[in-house]
């Protein structure tokens, strides 16, 4: 496979910026970066290439005790639910066509970000936990096709969970489960065996490190909620872009 010059310099910055606002609110990364580089690399490539630098930062999170203070309960409550989607996601993916994922998935980064910007902060922020089953379920299918089941995860958790420390630590958590069952299904699915793959991550490798590293420095300085606010506005404008993109596609 052959990378365009461009993506030499996009690719880093994106992890980069990726992997700062990981570290700060304990989710976030995929859906800025999917998005960006769908935009120079096949959605079947750049899923699998997203999971493997998942998994490197799950890894350094574990490293850095980024998991203390979970909420055990909530992640056993959705635990089942997750895992039938990210099974359901994981058969789109191998077998839908290109331009309807890219289709999906610019209609749901540019509708997420959209009412995350015109959600009120004085909403109810409680939900029943009943709600967890098509929550987790839903957001294990967008694990599977995009990696974006992080922000999924959120509506879910954000809204059982509200000590911030509490919250992150319970979302970095739930994501390294994620990020290891879909290594499993991702490799059962031949998804990567690809040595492009490989290269890819490997070369990407120091700028998930240093993104996620900064943002978890930066996590008891910085409001996640004005970091987001920014990246939802960069995410309208992605997302909306990849659905003009995909409508190209079908003519």
């Amino acid at each position: 496979m052959e990378f365009s010059p461009v993506l030499y310099l996009v690719a880093p910055l994106v992890v980069c910026l990726g992997y700062v606002i990981f570290g700060i609110s304990g989710f976030g990364a995929t859906i800025v970066m999917v998005p960006v580089l769908a935009h120079f690399l096949p959605l079947k490539f750049v899923v699998p290439l997203v999971l493997l630098l998942d998994f490197g930062a799950a890894i350094l999170m574990r490293a850095n005790k980024g998991s203390e203070g979970r909420d055990a309960g909530e992640i056993r409550w959705i635990l089942p639910f997750m895992l039938a989607g990210m099974a359901f996601g994981a058969y789109l993916l191998k077998v839908a066509p290109e331009r309807w994922l890219m289709l999906a998935l610019g209609l749901f980064v540019a509708g997420y970000a959209t009412l995350s910007l015109t959600r009120s902060r004085n909403a109810p922020r409680g939900i029943a936990r009943l709600w967890g089953v098509p929550i987790s379920f839903v957001g294990g299918i967008g694990s599977s096709l995009f990696g974006t089941g992080g922000s999924i995860y959120a509506i879910y958790v954000t809204r059982r969970i509200h000590d911030p420390g509490a919250m992150r630590a319970t979302m970095s958590v739930i994501i390294a489960i994620s990020v290891v069952v879909r290594l499993v299904i991702f490799s059962l699915a031949g998804l990567l065996l690809k040595a492009a793959l490989g290269l890819a991550f490997l070369g990407l490798c120091l700028f998930m490190a240093g993104g996620l590293l900064l943002g978890m420095r930066l996590h008891t300085r910085m409001q996640p909620d004005d970091v987001r606010r920014v990246v939802h506005v960069l995410l309208v404008v992605s997302g909306s872009s990849l659905v003009l993109r995909a409508l190209a596609m079908m003519e």
